[in-house]
């Protein structure tokens, strides 16, 4: 068990070489820590309980010749983000330094802050719920704009707002069901009737139930965004994959359809995104048409054919983005993917004068490199916007989606007892239930399980 009154410390920006680095101090003992060797520039009266207060001056480390040049800011609590007392330094970004000054707060009496203990502490002293405390942890590992934009959202209230209204709205229905346990002799006390009830607590599930499906949406975002390249055979796909992947280029061409059968992976960087492109088998079904088509005779071909579909099936199912190679005119993509996002490809434009009306579609040649980057460019866009439409459900974590589940079914539960006539110390029982999960989720109701599961994850300092 941590003791949470302590003074902590610990170096709160990032490691390696950088102009400034930060040392952190959370605790009843902050200030006087900070200020045992630290000399002012301007000697003035500092407040009983400074809260923002800036002062630059020099810090005198043990054992170095030369005071340090930096920076303390002061919070007295509870005005700062962990709820106490907090002080931090700003000295130059040297390891070396930092280190000292870490190392002059233990001496002091302070102890090393654990992984993500100002943000526990934060959360224990009500500054924070816990899907802000995630979101913390989301703006520091963002690997993109969009997704720093939309960990910045959600750490503004994005999650817990939509679930805090829904608790109101569950606890309303509470009020009334337990009205009706108090008072059940007096006349007209179910004011809802039992039908508009039961329709009540569904409407409530079914909320619930949009919430976790676009939670679960948002989920492939928490790895790489997987980009899948999806055509007819000989579309000209395996020669786009070389295009965007540069370097890691390894897929096999060929003018031969169907040499395609697995599949083959990049990480490519789409203007500062980092996506998964994956290349796979083509669309066959008139392959076995051809005679003069050697890998359609192989005595193999077919079976091959149906584990590359189903393999090309299985990642088209999961995936974020999928790019629509064609290398025909024809304005109609033929195919469509229901429920993932899709770009459509037009290939081998060198091979073929341009059409007088030029289709909606992005303009390729990976032999010519035309068009490469401007792909790229819709790539990332696509999958910014997708995923700034869901900024409140980004990174959501596993321990979220599992309290909402939870309530969801409790709620479906508590219904089907109000429309089956069973007891209302039943249906009460259901929506305590789902209370409960769903103050889990924002950190209304907690354990010391589900505190660990949410800070072990956090770097030192933050």
């Amino acid at each position: 068990m941590l003791d949470l009154e302590s003074t902590i410390v610990a170096i709160a920006s990032a490691s390696g070489a950088s102009p400034r680095g930060i040392v952190r101090f959370s605790g009843a003992d902050s200030h006087a820590i900070a200020f045992k060797t630290f000399a002012p520039v301007r000697r003035e009266p500092i407040p009983p309980k400074p809260s923002g207060l800036w002062l630059a001056g020099s810090l005198k480390l043990p054992g170095w010749f030369s005071p340090v040049p930096v920076d303390l800011s002061l919070w007295s609590a509870p005005r700062s983000y962990t709820g106490q007392d907090m002080a931090e330094i700003h000295a130059p970004g040297s390891q070396p330094i930092l280190d000292a000054i870490v190392d002059l707060g233990l001496t002091s009496g302070a102890r090393r802050a654990e992984r993500g203990e100002f943000t526990l502490r934060a959360f224990l002293h009500g500054k924070l719920d816990l899907t802000a405390a995630e979101a913390v942890h989301a703006v520091v590992a963002a690997e993109s704009p969009a997704r720093l934009e939309s960990a910045l959202k959600r750490l503004a209230g994005g999650i817990s707002t939509p679930v805090e209204r829904l608790r109101d709205r569950v606890l309303d229905l509470l009020a009334h069901v337990e009205a009706n346990l108090d008072f059940a002799e007096e006349p007209d006390v179910d004011e809802l009737g039992r039908e508009r009830l039961a329709a009540a607590i569904d409407r409530e599930a079914a909320a619930i139930d949009e919430l976790i499906a676009r939670f679960h949406a948002r989920d492939r975002f928490q790895s790489l965004p997987k980009v899948v390249l999806a055509g007819p055979a000989n579309a000209g796909k395996s020669r786009l994959f070389n295009a965007l992947a540069g370097s890691q280029a390894s897929a096999l061409v060929s003018p031969i359809p169907g040499t395609t059968s697995d599949t083959l992976h990049a990480i490519v960087d789409c203007l500062g995104l980092k996506i998964e492109l994956v290349d796979t088998a083509g669309f066959v079904e008139d392959l076995f048409d051809d005679a003069d088509n050697k890998i359609a005779s192989h005595e193999h071909a077919p079976t091959i054919a149906r584990s590359a579909a189903l393999l090309r099936d299985e990642i088209l199912a999961e995936c974020d983005l999928v790019l629509l190679c064609k290398q025909s005119l024809d304005t109609n993509p033929w195919i469509s993917f229901p429920g993932r996002s899709s770009l459509l490809v037009w290939t081998k434009i060198d091979l073929r004068d341009p059409p007088s009306d030029p289709p909606s579609a992005l303009a390729t040649s990976a032999s010519q490199g035309i068009g490469v980057d401007r792909l790229k460019a819709a790539i990332a866009s696509r999958l910014n916007d997708d995923l700034r439409e869901n900024d409140a459900t980004d990174s959501m974590s596993t321990r979220c989606r599992e309290g909402l589940s939870k309530a969801s079914l409790a709620l479906r539960s508590a219904a089907e007892a109000v429309a089956t006539s069973f007891g209302d110390e039943l249906v009460a029982l259901d929506l305590r239930l789902a209370l409960e999960e769903l103050g889990k989720v924002v950190g209304a109701v907690y354990t010391d399980d589900i505190l660990d599961r949410v800070f072990s994850r956090f770097c030192i300092g933050k």
